[in-house]
């Protein structure tokens, strides 16, 4: 009887629930599509890869393209701090790749291990403009830069002249999987190994900061009870020497060179504590303005050279630094 009862019941309920009204469906709402950060109507969406944020000729230069992106209202800059790690730069690089942005712009840490990632973006059509540092294929759009062999030697011709053919020197190297330091040592013993009174007594890297080059410094210091000349790859690594070679009196002793052109070494040059920088333009403005003539299907040249001035006490009343 109570299986009888139940099954009555449910049938009830059933024919109860078909006599209901159904129910009219409301219109789905239409999905409102969210843009993510780097999404922004009507513009090319640029993605700068910095390899650090760490030294002021790159904290300048991230400076100049945030300044020419302001210039360019079709423009939104991402920009993206290697943090002096290769592999952090590569990971930016594949991140802005996802992002699917128009152009890539990069100055690569180290060539070998920035190449891979960069050739893959160039393969997913994105073009991608080198700046500063090479990678070690033609995979790219354009490279700007200035040349660093030719600094190089300019930089040799100065130490020659000025030390009169005969000295011992200190090279003080950057990053040496970096382009611009092999080249710029390159320049400068295709000038300097010529003449047999000059002779490169010690080289070592100091990754182009001031503290590394300081330590180099203090090293060849006492290694060696005279120094005529010290070339550094840059100016942070040349302030470093110089502070070296003060901290234990030695510092009028010898002449002293960098690469940059950074205002707190011009300064130093008016002062005459130190000797010659060599300006190295950044490039940030004309990578922006070759992206956008990329995009807009103007043609790019694939090598544009800058040109490099030389600053000494004299020539440094006319110039500022950054």
């Amino acid at each position: 009887m109570k299986v009888r009862f139940l099954g009555i019941s449910l049938l009830l309920l059933a024919l109860a629930g078909s006599c209901q009204k159904p129910q009219e469906k409301k219109p789905a709402e239409p999905v409102k599509e969210k843009l993510l950060p780097w999404e922004v109507a009507n513009k090319y969406v640029v993605g700068f890869s910095q390899c650090t944020f760490e030294d002021p000729w790159r904290i300048n230069m991230n400076k100049e393209m945030e300044d020419a992106a302001k210039d360019h209202r079709e423009i939104r800059l991402v920009i993206t701090n290697g943090e002096n790690r290769n592999a952090k730069q590569i990971a930016d690089v594949e991140n802005l790749g996802v992002m699917q942005v128009q152009f890539l712009i990069i100055s690569p840490r180290e060539a070998a291990p920035l190449t891979p990632v960069v050739d893959k973006i160039y393969d997913a059509g994105i073009p991608v403009i080198v700046l500063d540092r090479k990678i070690l294929s033609d995979k790219y759009t354009a490279f700007i830069g200035a040349s660093n062999l030719e600094i190089g030697r300019e930089a040799g011709k100065y130490l020659a002249e000025k030390l009169g053919n005969q000295g011992k020197i200190v090279e003080i190297e950057g990053i040496l999987g970096a382009t611009p330091t092999q080249e710029r040592s390159q320049g400068f013993h295709e000038i300097i190994d010529r003449i047999p009174g000059l002779k490169v007594v010690y080289q070592q890297p100091g990754d182009y900061k001031r503290s590394p080059a300081r330590w180099v410094m203090e090293n060849a210091l006492q290694a060696f009870s005279k120094i005529d000349a010290v070339y550094a790859h840059n100016d942070e690594m040349m302030i470093g020497a110089y502070l070296a070679a003060k901290a234990v009196a030695r510092e009028k002793e010898m002449i002293f060179v960098g690469i940059d052109g950074q205002k707190e070494a011009v300064d130093m040059i008016r002062q005459g504590l130190l000797d010659a920088t060599f300006v190295y333009p950044n490039g940030a403005k004309e990578a922006l303005e070759a992206g956008l003539k990329i995009m807009k299907g103007q043609p790019v040249p694939k090598d544009i050279q800058l040109p490099a001035i030389r600053v000494t006490k004299d020539e440094a009343l006319n110039y500022v630094g950054f």
